[in-house]
């Protein structure tokens, strides 16, 4: 083989390479990185909210450790009422009877879903958690501005985002929305690609909650979005 066939055979060795790079990256790409968030389907706006690397399901599990006897709008501990309702009568619920989705809504691609940025985006990474739980920054009626207290800083000691590498940022306050409530933790430690994992953790009476989110995934058009 002449140096000019070689030459040829070796360009076209390189062109087939590149076509094929660049068709598994057209492959690999996520329609919010394709698509403007106007043209996002009903369906794409639900994955984003519910099904995303900006939303993952928590897993719950109980802990009658520290903070277990803390929290529960009813006085800090289920009531008959909560026991009936989560575990058919039986003497305590069972974890498998609380759902929970946490999703990252000062990012983006989930405010764009959502059709609006929340306040504090720009200071606070914040995170919503939704599903069936009980509710955590409601007081009960009548319940001493003491307990409430105990409550807010129960949170602010079981709460937080662990940074692989890095330690772990605690929640700077809470705010109760629609069936769920949004954690607020400032940006002041920021969270760095290098981190490559960061997992969410808060504590509820004895419940526990913990989401992971992959920092590779939650690239939005080239840009680490959190």
């Amino acid at each position: 083989m002449n140096t000019l066939t070689r030459r040829s055979a070796m360009l076209a060795a390189l062109a087939i390479a590149a076509a094929i790079g660049t068709l598994a990256a057209t492959a690999t790409k996520e329609f919010w990185d394709e698509k403007f968030p106007e043209d996002w389907s009903p369906a794409e706006i639900q994955r984003i909210l519910n099904d995303s690397p900006w939303a993952q399901k928590a897993v719950v599990s109980f802990n009658g450790g520290p903070g277990g006897a803390v929290g529960f709008s009813r006085g800090g501990v289920f009531s008959p009422a909560d026991q009936v309702k989560y575990s058919g009568g039986g003497a305590a619920p069972s974890p498998g009877t609380f759902h929970a989705t946490v999703r990252w809504v000062s990012a983006k691609p989930v405010s764009a879903a959502s059709k609006g940025t929340p306040d504090g985006a720009s200071s606070f990474y914040i995170l919503a958690m939704t599903g069936d739980f009980p509710d955590e920054a409601k007081p009960a009626e009548g319940e001493a501005s003491t307990a409430s207290l105990d409550r807010g800083e129960m949170l602010r000691t079981y709460t937080k985002l662990e940074r692989k590498g890095d330690s772990p940022i605690y929640l700077d306050h809470i705010q109760a929305v629609s069936g769920g409530e949004m954690f607020y933790f400032s940006r002041l430690e920021p969270i760095k690609a290098a981190n490559k994992e960061i997992t969410f953790s808060t504590k509820m009476g004895p419940l526990e909650f913990k989401a992971k989110f992959s920092l590779k995934d939650m690239m939005y058009r080239g840009k680490l979005e959190l």
